[in-house]
């Protein structure tokens, strides 16, 4: 449903084109400043997150939280012109109207086919259950890993087939294992858990590392398993690591081929715990089952260049999730005041007006455009347009 009878309240907003679908009512920012010079597209009532553009730059793809008659996910595929209106289901037979449906995550269209790339997050395994948890009093963490396995596919829109059948790769993130050698307490092993930066980010932000991107003749994906960039041709049973981007997320490649942005998180001091978990007893707590706990906070995160091949890594300024534009010339990079472009050979910055909050930046074909993603007072993401020069 569109409203966009906002546009007859306010003429400056119908001078911009501002657009909403499905909204309780019609929008009016309460206790909030609107950007100068930003539009919002989105005015969903659910989460809205991760645009990316089409191939000719008319639309923008996002991630939304199903409702009204999408499908019933955390992560539905959908569509809107760059101007706003009608939202679309970019996958419809795998993400069927108001059908509970996986999650679709982090889109990436490839260059000249259209097609996608996506990952998606698969079930956890229950790390050491029980209703009453003791640790030790250095613990500073509210859980374990939550991120521990997932998968990229790659699917063109419109396609029949069922998505077992698109070219997958799996992913094992790095954090959790249980050692059946060790039996303290007559348990019969101990889970080993290792909280790394992209996982406590994850856990706290919900910021997946993986970032599909393709490179620009398309036919081969870079993408992040939270510890290092790889490189993966859909339809390889494997991926090639990218040598020189240790700690490296969220990639993305270059317009003309020879660099790949990411950010960089920097591990801070190593902290060690150890928990026991108990369920109660006939007698007392039992003790059900000992976790050993590592994990190392965010020293800070930032985001570097390297030769797509591998190679040493150019810093460019701290902030996190890197986009190119167009020509080549700048990477956009998401900092606590919005968002800046740094020149790609370093030493250059500059704020782009009006992005106050944003994060995932992502520019369009034409370069006229900046979309990203802006957190509203309940923390849900609404998709944001910006004009830069």
């Amino acid at each position: 449903m569109n409203r966009r009878r906002i546009a007859g309240l306010v003429m400056l907003v119908t001078a911009w084109g501002w657009a909403c679908h499905d909204a309780p009512g019609p929008w009016e920012p309460v206790g909030e400043e609107v950007p100068a010079g930003a539009r919002q597209l989105t005015f969903s009532p659910g989460d809205d997150r991760s645009p990316s553009w089409s191939l000719g730059g008319d639309s923008i793809l996002y991630v939304a939280e199903g409702y009204g008659d999408l499908a019933r996910s955390s992560g539905v595929l959908v569509s809107i012109h760059r101007e706003g209106g009608a939202v679309t289901s970019v996958f419809p037979l795998l993400q069927p109207p108001r059908a509970t449906a996986p999650a679709v995550l982090a889109p990436a269209v490839e260059p000249g086919t259209g097609r996608i790339a996506y990952a998606q997050v698969l079930p956890v395994q229950g790390v050491c259950d029980a209703p009453s948890t003791s640790c030790d009093a250095a613990d500073s963490v509210p859980g374990p890993p939550t991120l521990q396995s997932g998968r990229i596919r790659v699917r063109a829109p419109g396609s029949t087939t069922p998505a077992d059948q698109d070219p997958t790769l799996s992913i094992a993130f790095d954090g959790v294992e249980f050692d059946h050698t060790r039996q303290p307490f007559n348990l019969t092993g101990v889970w080993v858990t290792r909280l790394h930066p992209f996982q406590l980010r994850y856990n706290e932000l919900g910021r997946l590392p993986v970032h599909p991107s393709w490179a620009p003749q398309g036919g081969s994906l870079v993408w992040s398993d939270g510890l290092q960039l790889l490189v993966w041709r859909p339809g390889d049973a494997g991926a090639t690591p990218v040598a020189g981007t240790e700690e490296a997320t969220s990639p993305a490649w270059s317009p003309e081929g020879s660099l790949i942005a990411f950010t960089r998180l920097d591990r801070g001091p190593e902290l060690r715990t150890t928990c026991q978990r108990f369920q109660p007893g006939k007698t007392g707590p039992v003790l059900v089952c000992v976790e050993e706990r590592t994990q190392w906070p965010i020293g800070r995160a930032v985001v570097a260049v390297i030769p797509a091949g591998g190679g040493e890594a150019l810093d460019l300024l701290e902030g996190t999730d890197p986009a190119w534009s167009p020509d080549g010339q700048w990477v956009y990079v998401a900092r606590a005041d919005g968002i800046w472009k740094a020149a790609a050979t370093g030493g250059v910055f500059v704020r782009i007006e009006g992005t106050e909050g944003g994060f995932e930046p992502a520019a369009s074909p034409d370069g006229r455009e900046l979309a990203f993603t802006r957190l509203d007072a309940a923390g849900k993401g609404d998709i944001w347009v910006v004009p830069v020069p």
